[in-house]
Order: structure tokens, then C-alpha cells, then sequence
């Protein structure tokens, strides 16, 4: 009978946990199709962990199946990764520091580090969806924070942002053209300042302020008084992990390039 950190360790146990997280995925993926448990998927990636519980009837009991399945599951890939990791690590001892398989047991490491900050990414800080402001407005935010919009420049037709995104031509909405000026304040101090265009937000520290959309004006589309301009929609988030696991992520990329360069094999056949 082989032993239980062999069994934990395999590469079948792997294979099988990973083929049933496709298949969880899978049904997740055609849950999100439906028109009944679509609003429940919206406000789970709206939203962090914490805030899904707040209102017991938010999720539907489908969905809470669903969720708990995946956390079982990952957590079946977390066991067979510490104890793969462990049997490797035995290996590079006994074996006196295999270059190979250091590199593997290093990618092992960085990937439950990064799942690790995904998993920390979705239960702290704060997400804010959906912020709508017009020029002058300012969103309070925990720990004394404030976004003000001080200027909407848009330099298109406002009469555009009445259509769907996807119905935009490129001649009707030029996203490089058109920005947010924001000032982030802490208890009355600025901490920051600049423009949120599409992707590229305003960050400090671990907040950050990204354009989600624009906003057609409040009140008819002409332009020359400042409260008729174009609104806009923020997401505004603080993931406190989010630079450790964008260090890490490379990192476990370069290590998987790193390893398949030193294991390779010519084969001729």
C-alpha cells in the first residue's frame, strides 16, 4: 500500500482534480447563460466575498453550491500541491540539489503563492462597481479617502454615449481622447492627482480607479455648462495583495519557460 503522501502527491490525483475544476468551470459557465443566475454571477464579480453573505437572498441556492464545490475543489488542489511540493523537496535533498527538479519545486511554491493572493485579493479590501459621478462630485471612500471628479473632457458627440458600447463605431467614440481629472484626497489632504482614461487608472497605493464608462448628460447634451457634461461610471477597489501576485505571476511564467528549457529533449524518430 503506498504511502499517503505519495497518494496526495500523484500526478493522477492532479490530473483527476484538475479535470473536475474544468468540468465545475464548465457548468459554471452555462449557469452564467441563464437568464435566472445571471444577476447572481454580476454581483459576485462586482462584489468581494464578504458582501455576498450580507443579503442571504442575493444568491441563489444553486449558486452557493456552486461556489462551495469550487472551494472544495481547490482546496483538493491546495493538498496535492503541499504534499507534491513536500515529496520534491525530499527528492532535492536526497539527491543533492537536482537543478530540475529545484525549479519545479520553486513553480509549485510561486502558484500556491498566487493562489494564495487571489483567493486574499477576493476577501480584502474593498470594490466599489458602478460608481456614477458628474464633474465637481466626490465619492467617500474608507480610511478618511475622497475621489472628486474635476473635469469630464470628452471630445466626441455626447449624443453616442446613448448607444451600447458594442454598437460604437470608431469614428463615433475615440477612448484616447477622453478622460476623467481626479484628485484623491485622505481627511482633506491630496495624496494624488491625474487623468483615468480606458485602462489606465488612477492608483495609490493599493486603491485604484478605474473607467468603467461614460454617462450621457444630466439634463440634454449641451456642453457649455460644466453640470451638463457627460457623467461617468468608476470602479473603485483597494486589493492590498494585488503587486505581490503581479510580481509572482511572471515569475512563475519564467520558471515554467526556465524548466521546460533544462528538461527538454531532442527525440529522433
Amino acid at each position: 500500500m503506498k504511502p499517503i503522501s505519495e497518494r496526495f502527491s500523484s500526478m493522477k490525483l492532479s490530473t483527476a482534480i484538475l479535470a473536475v475544476l474544468i468540468l465545475w468551470f464548465v457548468w459554471g459557465i452555462l449557469l452564467s447563460n441563464s437568464d435566472t443566475y445571471l444577476p447572481g454571477f454580476r454581483m459576485m464579480n462586482s462584489d468581494l466575498v464578504p458582501a455576498w453573505f450580507e443579503t442571504p437572498e442575493a444568491l441563489s441556492q444553486i449558486l452557493k453550491i456552486w461556489f462551495a464545490g469550487l472551494c472544495f475543489i481547490m482546496l483538493g488542489l491546495a493538498v496535492n500541491l503541499v504534499f507534491c511540493s513536500w515529496t520534491r523537496m525530499i527528492g532535492i535533498l536526497r539527491n543533492r540539489l537536482v537543478k530540475p527538479r529545484v525549479f519545479m519545486l520553486i513553480i509549485h511554491v510561486v502558484f500556491g503563492l498566487v493562489a494564495l493572493g487571489h483567493l486574499a485579493s477576493f476577501l480584502l479590501g474593498y470594490r466599489y462597481e458602478n460608481v456614477r459621478l458628474q464633474q465637481g462630485e466626490t465619492f467617500s471612500l474608507p480610511d478618511g479617502y475622497a475621489l472628486t471628479v474635476e473635469d469630464v473632457h470628452f471630445a466626441d458627440d455626447p449624443g453616442v454615449l446613448k448607444k451600447p458600447p458594442r454598437q460604437l463605431g470608431p469614428d463615433e467614440y475615440h477612448p484616447q481622447m477622453n478622460f476623467v481629472a481626479a484628485v484623491l484626497k485622505q481627511k482633506g489632504s491630496q495624496v494624488t492627482d491625474g487623468r483615468i482614461s480606458f485602462l489606465h487608472p488612477l492608483t495609490h497605493k493599493d486603491i485604484q480607479a478605474s473607467l468603467k464608462r461614460f454617462t450621457p448628460p444630466k439634463g440634454g447634451e449641451n456642453r457649455k455648462d460644466g453640470a451638463r457634461k457627460p457623467g461617468v461610471m468608476l470602479i473603485i477597489s483597494k486589493n492590498p495583495v494585488k503587486s505581490l501576485v503581479f510580481v509572482l505571476f511572471p515569475m512563475m511564467i519564467a520558471g515554467i519557460g526556465i524548466y521546460m528549457g533544462m528538461t527538454w529533449r531532442l527525440r529522433h524518430f
